[in-house]
């Protein structure tokens, strides 16, 4: 018997499908804040057949590595930093195969996600690391991928970033690795008058049918677990830089788009994905306050970010 869960993040539906007993399901309690409806199903039945309105439905085979598909099949990129280790492969009929690992060293433990072309079909293989916390990292890596491929085209972007929330508006502030998105953020928390933490890792930015840029919080928030189930309309955008001074500007046109897009998770050597990519930013940049912030850890920041973009 499997367990099927559905999960509503950024207004789009996904589904996943495991073995009722897994122990998995225990360690994904960061999706609970999100779940829309769960039931048993038939060993043999396909989520995909269940919940049509979906966005992706991925089943978790947890007896198989899956190792034989990837005999014929040909890498086109290895991404290995320091959040993941991902092997991309095209496979003999054109679909794409994702080797996902915490790092090179151990993708002997991988999970391979297989997506059919047309994204209709999602099988993540995960016999070779069915328990403990590198199955569940894989797990969640999977799906967290397999959204930000498939809402790409949806006005929707996953970006890389910290988000606090003031006065009901959300501030995203995004940079690279060790450059102080949490260290800001929590400097807003403690000196802007009722701030608090969206997220801390992987927030969803959608453009919505009204066409306003609204930030919601995921399922997915790095190593602090801050997993809100809502969402508030994108004040801004800052990106941050170490300096020995505290200095705020703000940017527009080609400045603002090159800010931003480093952050965004997608395939963007898939056309249709690069030019949803493409739409969905220039709207952002169009819609929000985009800001370089160069600052020291300190409170004066958090006063001359918050004063300039609010």
């Amino acid at each position: 018997m499997k367990k099927l869960k559905s999960y509503i993040v950024g207004g789009h539906r996904f589904c996943v499908s495991m073995d009722l007993k897994s122990v998995l399901w225990e360690g994904m309690a960061n999706y609970e804040p999100f779940l829309s409806e769960e039931f048993n199903i038939e060993p043999d039945t396909s989520c995909a057949d269940i919940l049509h309105n979906s966005v992706f439905c991925v089943d978790i085979d947890l007896s198989s590595d899956g190792k034989d598909i990837i005999s014929s099949s040909r890498t086109l990129a290895d991404f290995d930093d320091d959040t993941a280790y991902i092997s991309v492969m095209s496979g003999v009929g054109g679909e794409r195969i994702f080797l996902i690992s915490l790092n090179s060293r151990m993708k002997d433990r991988c999970g391979l996600l297989v997506v059919d072309k047309d994204l209709s079909k999602c099988k993540l293989y995960a016999g070779a690391c069915a328990t403990g916390g590198h199955g569940l990292f894989v797990v969640n890596n999977a799906i967290m991928l397999l959204y930000a491929l498939c809402t790409s085209v949806m006005n929707t972007l996953l970006i890389h970033a910290s988000v606090a929330v003031a006065d009901c508006l959300g501030y995203a502030f995004l940079g690279k690795s060790g450059t102080g998105k949490s260290t800001h953020t929590r400097l807003w928390l403690q000196n802007i008058t009722g701030a608090y933490l969206l997220n801390d890792d992987n927030p969803v930015v959608r453009i919505n049918e009204r066409g306003e840029t609204m930030i919601y919080g995921s399922p997915w928030s790095g190593k602090t677990p801050c997993y809100r189930n809502e969402s508030v309309p994108l004040k801004a955008v800052v990106r941050l830089s170490q300096a020995p001074y505290n200095s705020i500007r703000k940017l527009s046109g080609v400045s603002a788009y090159a800010a931003v897009a480093p952050s965004v998770s997608s395939m963007k050597w898939e056309r249709s994905m690069a030019d949803g990519l493409h739409d969905t930013l220039s709207k952002l940049i169009s819609n929000v306050g985009i800001y370089h912030l160069e600052c020291l850890p300190d409170a004066d920041a958090a006063f001359l970010c918050h004063d300039t973009v609010k």
